[in-house]
């Protein structure tokens, strides 16, 4: 079974990415990162972002992460920030602590791809 099902699924994986960038938007460190964007079609990219990283049946076909993350001048701490939110929204959703760990090493591969700022 993959990670994707283990989860829940489209329904789970939906409801993270909401949950997940509420938790963003609140934060005063992270939110400015956000400014002026379409957060909707960001959070359309997020979930198919996370079905494929999590073996989903959704084909992604969105910016590489360098690209897509490239002059927003990303800091180690802003990043590990942001995997504190998502962690906190799976918790949440009540994923199991190992499939959570599972996940957030997943996003921590993406780190060298998306922290321009060290």
């Amino acid at each position: 079974m993959s990670v994707y099902d283990e989860i829940g699924g489209d329904a789970a994986v939906s409801l993270a990415v909401e949950s997940f960038y509420d938790r963003v938007m609140a934060d005063a460190t992270l939110s400015p990162y956000f400014e002026g964007m379409n957060l909707h079609a960001i959070k359309d990219h997020q979930r198919d972002f996370f079905t494929v990283l999590l073996d989903g049946p959704e084909v992604y076909d969105g910016r590489s992460m360098r690209n897509a993350h490239a002059g927003l001048h990303i800091t180690d701490e802003v990043f590990t920030r942001t995997l504190q939110h998502l962690a906190a929204t799976l918790d949440e959703l009540d994923v199991t602590p190992p499939l959570k760990d599972q996940v957030l090493r997943r996003i921590e591969v993406m780190r060298a791809a998306i922290v321009e700022v060290r």
